[in-house]
């Protein structure tokens, strides 16, 4: 079973010049024809986004499930995780991982392929401080070792892949662009182009192709994967 996975920060729904760019943003999905989207940095109710609930209304527009996972409450609203897909999600878990600065969380769902096959996927957005991500990575390690369905990890981990916590997430599971034996960069560091959005997966899925979009929606580009599911 082949599925179509995106990662995208959506920076709140604007772009890098603050303009709200989530209608832009719903079409550019719909144009993807993504399966299963992991979304970081979602508003809802917000006043820097128009009080928008923006995880309901990209589910509305697409018509998709959806799953949202807040980590920052903020007045009436709040800023978190959020995850889209075309098929049922039949269970939800939003974890808060240990933070010194601002509050971190991974989204796990539980998505429903048919009656009998069946996926756990999860979006997270590591910390700024390396120390911090590199505890956030084991505590994300501990929840997907429980898990009993193959694994898609997606989010920005706000590092490269030659740092600590990519490599503690690595050794378990595997780096998507690494299965497809392809390279991308997802954010703009000043001038400097890095990876630093993944999108990663149990062994028993496997990544057949990969990319990132230059998009300029958001502050990210989106990471689209197209990947196989092996059940047995």
């Amino acid at each position: 079973m082949i599925l179509t996975i995106m990662t995208y920060n959506i920076h709140g729904g604007k772009d890098i010049d603050d303009n709200l760019t989530i209608y832009g943003i719903s079409n550019f999905i719909k144009q993807s024809k993504a399966d299963v989207i992991g979304l970081q940095e979602v508003d809802t109710y917000l006043g820097r986004s128009y009080f928008l609930n923006e995880i309901k209304y990209l589910a509305k527009r697409l018509k998709m499930y959806y799953a949202f996972g807040p980590n920052i409450k903020i007045g009436l609203g709040s800023f978190g995780n959020g995850i889209l897909s075309r098929y049922p999600i039949v269970k939800k878990n939003n974890y808060h991982l240990t933070s010194t600065g601002e509050r971190r969380g991974v989204l796990s769902v539980l998505i429903e392929l048919d009656s009998y096959r069946k996926i756990w996927f999860l979006t997270t957005h590591l910390g700024l401080n390396s120390k911090e991500r590199v505890i956030q990575s084991q505590e994300i390690l501990k929840i997907i070792k429980r898990l009993d369905y193959p694994v898609i990890l997606t989010g920005d981990f706000n590092e490269t892949p030659e740092n600590e916590a990519y490599s503690i997430i690595n050794h378990v599971l595997v780096d998507g662009a690494f299965s497809a034996n392809s390279d991308y960069y997802s954010y703009l560091d000043g001038d400097e182009p890095v990876r630093i959005d993944y999108i990663m997966h149990s062994k028993d899925i496997s990544v057949e192709s990969i990319k990132a979009v230059d998009c300029n929606l958001s502050d990210h580009f989106p990471v689209i994967a197209s990947v196989r599911c092996n059940f047995d």
